[in-house]
């Protein structure tokens, strides 16, 4: 179903969370299906804990294929949770789940901005389940170095009968010029309403300190 939403949208980037690979519950490589049903996407996988006999997870899916990526732990004792940079030909894009409790997600996006920091000079998109309200900290504090470029005020979960918003996609390094937001009210595709946006990019300034 993911696959299929995909195709349909054709985004140049796909950010995907709560992902399985070769677990009991699917025991297959869910990612690289989602990208063959997308039609033929580039999958990236970045495991985050071992579960039901295979692993768990984040993923980026690409239409063209990226140059290198890398993964990084992010604080979460009860759950580890990660971020997954893929870098592009003219830009990143970070994918991240982030923790349930709110000092960890506050430390995470301060490691987020830190792992940008040392990228090279390109746009960053940051992408996810941030797990956090718009008026929460970690929110105000990615709003310090990042441009929200989705629309906070649209409810992202549940899919089912969406009651807040807690994903996101922000931009850094960059100038961002938003041409077109969507959320697709589709509730089997995920228990998370998908985000869409569509951004014109300006020239890479460093990133605010």
């Amino acid at each position: 179903r993911n696959g299929e939403l995909v195709r349909k949208a054709q985004p140049d980037v796909v950010a995907v969370q709560e992902v399985d690979s070769c677990t009991r519950r699917n025991k297959f490589y869910v990612l690289g299906k989602m990208a063959e049903a997308a039609g033929g996407y580039h999958a990236y996988f970045g495991p985050t804990i071992p579960h039901g006999g295979g692993k768990y997870g984040i993923g980026v899916l690409t239409k063209e294929p990226a140059l290198s990526t890398e993964f990084h732990r992010l604080p979460c004792p009860r759950e580890p949770r990660g971020m997954l940079v893929v870098e592009m030909k003219k830009y990143y894009i970070i994918c991240t789940h982030l923790s349930l409790s709110e000092p960890y997600r506050v430390e995470s996006v301060k490691i987020i901005k830190d792992v940008i920091s040392k990228l090279k000079n390109k746009p960053v998109f940051i992408a996810g389940d941030m797990n956090a309200k718009p008026a929460s900290k970690p929110i105000v504090a990615f709003k310090e170095y990042a441009t929200l470029l989705t629309d906070d005020s649209k409810y992202t979960f549940p899919s089912t009968n969406p009651r807040v918003c807690i994903d996101y996609i922000f931009g850094v390094n960059g100038s961002f010029k938003v041409l077109g937001r969507k959320i697709f009210y589709e509730s089997l595709a995920s228990d998370h309403l998908p985000l869409y946006v569509d951004v014109k990019v300006g020239k890479a300034k460093k990133s605010k300190k």
